[in-house]
């Protein structure tokens, strides 16, 4: 009798706890409405972007007024190996050196370095990670005041030879230069 109660008890238990769980998602049809009113869901992952401190051009020093500067050279045609992560079937695949010097009086992290880069029509290209070959993305050391870092990017673009291609970098989440280039 003492099982017949305990089984009873786990069955209600988990057929509530069931029920419970399938009302969070609720009909499953949105009611266009994020929390806080607002009637667009995009608002709440989007971030205000500012127009970047400084531009150039691929091969060109392009420095912010901190003093922090940021070369991105050598792009090339980039060969995807059997470890690499990120490109896209029938993309153009390029990588390119990016060197940061830092005239800054502080530290610079980064740990908080994003590049967003797009190609005609906006766009979106995705980064390529290959260990084996040195793409590991920004290093984890901070480039001290006065010092100087270079690493490797690859990146995965939709377009063709040629296609303007801009290279957004933010160091902090604001403060960011524009690179502009092309495909190759």
């Amino acid at each position: 009798m003492k099982n017949l109660s305990r089984l009873t008890l786990v069955a209600i238990a988990s057929t509530g706890l069931a029920l419970a769980l399938t009302s969070c998602g609720g009909s499953g049809q949105s009611s266009g409405k994020a929390s806080g009113g607002s009637s667009d869901s995009s608002a709440l992952v989007s971030t205000a972007t500012a127009a970047p401190q400084a531009s150039g051009s691929f091969g060109s020093v392009v420095t912010l007024p901190s003093g922090v500067a940021f070369t991105l050279d050598k792009q090339a045609l980039f060969t995807p190996t059997k470890f690499s992560s990120g490109q896209i079937d029938g993309q153009r695949f390029n990588s390119f050196e990016i060197t940061v010097k830092n005239a800054a009086a502080t530290p610079l992290d980064l740990g908080t370095l994003i590049l967003t880069t797009t190609t005609a029509a906006g766009a979106g290209c995705v980064d390529i990670f290959d260990g084996q070959v040195g793409l590991q993305g920004a290093p984890s050391n901070p480039v001290a005041a006065g010092g100087t870092t270079t690493f490797k990017w690859a990146i995965s673009c939709p377009g063709k030879t040629g296609d303007p291609l801009d290279v957004n970098l933010t160091t902090d989440g604001t403060t960011s230069v524009d690179v502009k280039g092309k495909l190759i």
